[in-house]
C-alpha cells in the first residue's frame, strides 16, 4: 500500500476507536448478575377483578399536564354530534407480563422515564421535577444531565435522539443536548392538549375537535404514535382511549401514568393502591386498544411499580418501583 493509504487507514481506525470508547464510557456494559431483582413475574395473575379495576380513583396529577401554551386562547372547534364510548369492553386476560426486571439506577426519588428514539438512553426526573437525568439500558446507575427545576414532568425528545425539550420552572421552552447544553427554542405545539378539564385534538390544517364530553374532568393526553388514538385520564372515570375524531372511546378503567406501545396496539399504565395517605402498593397494566385484552404486567405484592414506558423495538419495559429506574423484559401475548 501507499503510504498515504496507509495513514489514511490509521487516521479512520483512530477515529473509529475514539467513537468505541465514547460509547462505551457513557453505556457501560452491565456485567452478568444472578442477583437480579425479580420485579416481574412470568405467569401474571390479575389480582383485580374488572370489577374493582373500574372503579374510579382521583388521581395525584394536576390537569395542566399536556396543556400547550398556543392552544389556551378559546379556538374555533368542531365537537363530535354522536359519541360511542363502551365503558365495559369484553376485556380478556392475557399472558402479557414484564420478567427480569433490574435496576438501572441508584435507589432515588425518580419518575417519568422516557425512552430515546434509538433506545439507548433513557430520560427521567425527580419527584421534585429537579433537572434530567440519564441512563442507559445497560447502566448501573443514572447521571445528571441538568440540575434546573422543570415546569412539568412531561418532556419528549428529539426525532434523532440528539436532544430533549422541555419546559422551564418559568415556562420557557428549552432544548437540551446530550452534552448539557441548553438553548431557547420556539413554542412547542402539541396535537393534543387539555383545557379546562377536556382533551383537545389539534390536525396538520389546525382544525381543532375536542374529543371529549362533559361526563369528568380529563388530563395527561398521549397521542398515539400512528396519530390514530388519544389516551387520557378521567378524575372520576380512569383511563380512556378515543379515536382523534372523539366518535368512539374505550374504558379502560382505573389507572394512572399511561403511555404507549410503539406499534400504537396497546397501553401500558399502573394502577396504584393507597392507604389514604402514601402509595402502598401497585402494579403495571397492558390494555389492548381494541379493547380486548387488559392483563396485569408485574402483579408484585408489597412493591409499589409506576410510571412504565416500552422501548422503541417494543422488547422492553423501563418503570419506577420505590424511586428507582428498571428494565425488564416486555413479552406480549400472542394473537
Amino acid at each position: 500500500m501507499r503510504r498515504i493509504d496507509i495513514i489514511a487507514l490509521i487516521v479512520i481506525l483512530s477515529v473509529i476507536s475514539l467513537g468505541v470508547t465514547y460509547y462505551i464510557a457513557v453505556h457501560p456494559i452491565r456485567p452478568q448478575r444472578d442477583d437480579k431483582i425479580q420485579i416481574g413475574v412470568q405467569e401474571p395473575i390479575q389480582k383485580l377483578s374488572p370489577s374493582e379495576i373500574l372503579k374510579p380513583r382521583k388521581p395525584s396529577l394536576t390537569p395542566e399536564e399536556g396543556t400547550s401554551a398556543s392552544t389556551k386562547e378559546s379556538p374555533a372547534e368542531t365537537t363530535p354530534t354522536k359519541r360511542t364510548v363502551i365503558v365495559h369492553p369484553k376485556w380478556q386476560t392475557g399472558v402479557t407480563h414484564v420478567e427480569g426486571a433490574y435496576p438501572v439506577t441508584k435507589p432515588g426519588n425518580f419518575i417519568s422515564p422516557v425512552w430515546s428514539p434509538l433506545g439507548l438512553d433513557i430520560a427521567f426526573t425527580t419527584l421534585n421535577q429537579e433537572g434530567i437525568w440519564l441512563a442507559g439500558p445497560n447502566s448501573v446507575e443514572g447521571r445528571r444531565l441538568i440540575d434546573d427545576k422543570l415546569g412539568s414532568p412531561d418532556f419528549f425528545w428529539s426525532a434523532d435522539g440528539m436532544q430533549l425539550f422541555l419546559i422551564t420552572v418559568d415556562q420557557r421552552p428549552v432544548a437540551v443536548m446530550l452534552s448539557g447544553e441548553k438553548y431557547p427554542v420556539p413554542e412547542l405545539r402539541r396535537s393534543v392538549y387539555e383545557r379546562e378539564g377536556n382533551i383537545y385534538f389539534v390536525d396538520e390544517d389546525g382544525n381543532i375537535t375536542r374529543i371529549t364530553g362533559s361526563q369528568d374532568r380529563f388530563y395527561a393526553p398521549r397521542l398515539s404514535p400512528d396519530e390514530s388514538l388519544v389516551v387520557y385520564c378521567g378524575y372520576e372515570t380512569g383511563i380512556h382511549i378515543s379515536t382523534t375524531d372523539g366518535k368512539h372511546t374505550i374504558s379502560v378503567g382505573k389507572g394512572e401514568h399511561p403511555s404507549w406501545l410503539p406499534d400504537s396496539s396497546g397501553i401500558v399504565y399502573d394502577v396504584p393502591v393507597s392507604d389514604g395517605l402514601r402509595i402502598i402498593d401497585g402494579d403495571l397494566w397492558y390494555a389492548a386498544a381494541d379493547g380486548t385484552e387488559r392483563s396485569n404486567l408485574t402483579n408484585s405484592p408489597g412493591i409499589a411499580e409506576s410510571y412504565p414506558a416500552v422501548s422503541p423495538d417494543g422488547a422492553r419495559i423501563a418503570f419506577i418501583a420505590e424511586g428507582t429506574v428498571y428494565v425488564g423484559k416486555f413479552v406480549r401475548s400472542r394473537r
